[in-house]
């Protein structure tokens, strides 16, 4: 006999399976139904990452794969076009994958975690002459996941995503 499993079960079961924090209470998922603009969506679930989540990551990939729904990086919820909203799992990388890991001054990259604060990166790479664009008014908030372009994300990891910017 086959039994109906609920998703609020599947993501009990998902949730002792991550290192981080998945959170699918009422108050959270209404905190993250919005940002900036005017959508409104709530979403799935909201995945807080740990500092090391590359195998949480790739639990939550297989997750989206075996129920047909996606993951939405999210950052500082700036956006103002809607892109981090949406019925799916949303993982927030503000919290804790927020870090500068390497700076090759003389090839002009940086290595960065996907929650680095624009204005944050800017004042890192000051003192050697270097500047990340874009340059924007939302800099002192603005995350890089808001600054790359999105759909970039779709089937890969923060862990794998590379992202090329001029770096002046």
């Amino acid at each position: 006999m086959q039994h109906d499993v609920s998703i609020t079960d599947e993501l009990k079961r998902l949730q002792e399976r991550l290192a981080g924090e998945l959170s699918f209470d009422a108050l959270t998922l209404v905190l993250y139904s919005t940002d900036a603009s005017a959508y409104r969506e709530r979403p799935l679930a909201v995945f807080f990452p740990c500092e090391d989540c590359e195998n949480d990551i790739k639990i939550l990939l297989d997750f989206c794969r075996k129920h047909q729904t996606f993951l939405i990086p999210r950052a500082a919820g700036t956006s103002l076009a809607g892109q981090v909203v949406g019925k799916g799992i949303v993982v927030d990388v503000s919290r804790r994958m927020n870090k500068i890991l390497e700076l090759n001054s003389k090839e002009r990259w940086v290595r960065v975690q996907p929650g680095v604060v624009l204005e944050e990166l800017n004042n890192y790479l000051k003192p050697f002459g270097l500047f990340f664009a874009p340059e924007t008014s939302t800099a002192p908030k603005r995350q890089l996941p808001i600054v790359v372009v999105w759909e970039e994300w779709r089937e890969i990891t923060p862990a794998d995503c590379i992202l090329w910017s001029m770096v002046r």
